[in-house]
């Protein structure tokens, strides 16, 4: 064996052994574990030797870099036909984790299917447990290797044969065949010219620090919000399909021309350039002065208000989520490879139904009325319920966003709550206590407060555009920008606007420092014991997009968590409308492993919130890897799970993995404790005595109105 590789035998902790499938009789399954240095792999993609200008980009593009090489290598060995090769009376099939082939009838592993493991592919490049790439730039693959007997040479004593895994002998040939077929299969298989544009591994690592560097050009240079390339494809092939819709009838994006939101961007790749392909619309206008630097043009969102307009099924919904899925690094031939979001953006909706736990939505929500029978107002700075409705959930999602530390918010009027959005002047005629008040008034204090921008698609309420900064206008599939013609529509509508006691005009409210939410942290989990990564399992409800976490000494073979057979929703995460969450059951498992990650550190740095809890989590995947969560061995534990549940992970967004947390039924979250020095207490009573008066201002305007004065 190659001494730069290294191979070690793992006793396969499902007991497959003796199934039967399509290829006969399972005699042994073992898990194998892989070593090798990426630098060999980099070779032979470049032609038989390292790249050392490409291989010290590599290294100083850091966690970026090793994800894409190892999801490039995922790929691969996912996509692949079954990896065979036949020796002494045997048949071994090579396969990794998430290749779901076997029959078995285990209850628990039921839910396994055998469609192949590439339908769960997604276009962007996500950190897997199964195949990584470690800081000392060895390739770590997690795979399965399973021993039949030659269906030629099969009789009843054959079968009874088992090859043993403790037996030297075939140890050692089990590890010479792996070898064989991984060396044979990775090596001589890959294309061996150097641009090969798609296909080889170079250009996979280059479009995704391209992707990488941009976002940081974005925040630095021209603070954006988001990039969306020139020649990108952004629809999809169906709702079911991450694949770009044919073109046509598709049509590739053009930026607005003599706008300030249409710009070209040079990013400095160095050696990388070279591997880059990139689209022909986005550069044909652009002047490129280096041989390094990748010049690419396309519409800029600003920060702060901006709003995607009009008529239905014109494409402001289809921009919007290119735009959501742009925090992800996407692989070459996506389409939207080149259009790009900060990593901090977040989309809100409504999710009826959630659960919320002492959340301060009083920015949102306020003096609601009190129920018959109970003496005291409900206090919506601590806000907690099992069902919360379109715009309490709407609220939370907004204020939870806002703890996590979240620089822009994507919203979607088809999915937010209609009264959370906005409220017209008639309704504001007609109802005046009312308790809601909308994101309408409240973006433009989130900006100009916290820095908080927002990118909201509307197509009904003319309201919203007195408030943007820029206004994107959607024109069947073309993009037009409508800042000015908004503006002026805005001034010829809205010249009567109310004011709040003299604070502004009421679709520009200030932001109250009152409705900021306090950090919170982990307090417990109601009616359970401790979570805990080693005492909880994980499980996948089935027909929805949800975990459930149980404790492990409660989970037996017989455990069957078929639709409606769960006795309770405790314990329960319903992730069904977190739409940044696009690594399918994979990168939904990673939450509910970084959930449980996350209440452990918890418990051991009570000090700590939410938001520091979240960074921590972020910090420890890029230093040591999202697999380092997860048990190595094949001991009981969280590996043998996963196992179980899918066979691999993908590692989410530290707020995805918040998302979780919060929505976790159960879940108790406390207050930090805030030393006060009188401030809060004097900002308090400036609010209390800013809403007395509006409230004296309302009172007066309908006494006036009853008495038919002005």
């Amino acid at each position: 064996m190659d001494s730069s590789w290294s191979l070690s035998l793992l006793r396969d902790p499902l007991e497959l052994t003796g199934h039967v499938d399509h290829n006969g009789v399972l005699l042994q399954s073992v898990i194998v574990q892989v070593q090798f240095p990426l630098t060999e792999y980099v070779a032979k993609c470049a032609g038989g030797t390292v790249d050392d200008d490409f291989w010290k980009a590599f290294q100083e593009s850091g966690h970026v870099g090793r994800i894409a090489a190892s999801d490039y290598i995922a790929r691969k060995l996912v996509s692949s036909p079954e990896l065979v090769q036949s020796h002494d009376g045997y048949t071994f099939v090579l396969e990794t984790l998430d290749k779901m082939r076997l029959s078995v009838t285990n209850s628990r592993l039921r839910r396994r299917k055998k469609s192949a493991s590439n339908s769960l592919l997604t276009p962007f490049m996500l950190e897997r447990t199964d195949v990584w790439c470690d800081s000392d730039n060895m390739v770590q693959a997690f795979l399965r290797i399973e021993t039949y007997p030659d269906k030629d040479a099969m009789t009843d004593e054959s079968t009874k044969k088992e090859p043993k895994l403790e037996d030297a002998e075939f140890s050692n040939t089990l590890k010479d065949v792996t070898l064989k077929i991984l060396k044979q299969f990775l090596f001589d298989n890959e294309p061996k010219a150097v641009n090969s544009v798609n296909h080889s591994l170079m250009t996979h690592v280059a479009t995704a620090i391209f992707q990488d560097r941009l976002r940081h050009v974005l925040h630095e240079k021209y603070e954006a919000v988001a990039f969306v390339s020139d020649g990108s494809i952004l629809p999809r092939k169906s709702g079911a399909s991450n694949a770009p819709m044919a073109s046509p009838p598709a049509v590739p994006f053009q930026a607005p021309v003599d706008s300030p939101m249409g710009k070209t961007v040079e990013v400095e790749m160095g050696p990388m350039y070279k591997h880059l392909s990139l689209p022909a619309m986005s550069t044909q206008n652009a002047n490129t002065t280096s041989g390094t630097v990748a010049t690419v043009s396309g519409l800029i969102v600003p920060r702060g208000v901006s709003l995607i307009v009009g008529g239905g099924y014109h494409g402001k919904s289809t921009l919007l989520r290119t735009i959501a899925a742009g925090v992800y690094n996407k692989i070459p031939g996506d389409g939207r490879e080149f259009c790009v979001t900060v990593e901090s953006a977040l989309s809100v909706r409504a999710e009826d139904g959630r659960y919320v736990h002492n959340c301060n939505v009083s920015a949102f929500i306020s003096n609601l009325p009190t129920p018959p029978g109970v003496s005291k107002p409900l206090d919506t700075t601590h806000f907690s319920s099992g069902e919360a409705s379109g715009s309490t959930s709407q609220a939370a999602n907004v204020s939870e966003a806002m703890e996590m530390g979240a620089t822009a918010f994507l919203v979607d009027e088809d999915v937010s709550a209609a009264n959370f959005m906005a409220r017209d002047g008639r309704m504001r005629s007609l109802v005046m206590d009312e308790s809601i008040t909308p994101l309408l008034y409240r973006v433009n204090g989130l900006y100009s407060t916290h820095g908080i921008s927002s990118v909201v698609v509307v197509g009904g309420v003319g309201d919203w555009l007195d408030v943007p900064h820029s206004v994107i206008l959607m024109d069947k599939y073309v993009c037009k920008d409508a800042t000015k013609k908004a503006m002026s529509v805005s001034k010829q509508f809205s010249h009567g606007h109310v004011q709040y006691a003299g604070r502004g005009v009421v679709h520009r409210l200030p932001w109250e420092k009152s409705g900021t939410p306090i950090p919170r942290r982990p307090a417990g989990v109601s009616g359970a014991s401790v979570l805990g990564r080693n005492s909880t399992v994980i499980s996948l409800l089935d027909g929805s997009d949800s975990i459930s976490f149980h404790p492990v000494e409660h989970a037996s073979d017989e455990m069957n968590l078929e639709d409606g057979d769960e006795e309770t929703d405790t314990h329960v995460v319903d992730m069904s409308r977190t739409e940044q969450l696009m690594g399918k059951k994979p990168q939904l498992y990673g939450c509910g492993v970084g959930c449980l990650w996350v209440l452990e550190e918890a418990r051991n740095h009570p000090e700590l919130g939410i938001r520091d809890l979240l960074d921590k989590f972020d910090s420890h995947v890029k230093e040591k890897g999202f697999a380092s969560i997860l048990s190595s061995s094949n001991d009981e534990g969280p590996w043998k799970m996963l196992l179980e549940a899918l066979g691999c992970a993908y590692l989410p967004r530290k707020f995805e993995v918040g998302l979780a947390l919060t929505r976790l039924r159960g879940i108790q979250l406390e207050e930090l404790p805030l030393e006060d020095d009188g401030s809060e207490a004097a900002a308090r009573a400036e609010e209390e005595r800013k809403k007395r008066e509006l409230m004296e201002i309302w009172n007066s305007r309908r006494k006036n109105k009853l008495n038919g004065t002005n």
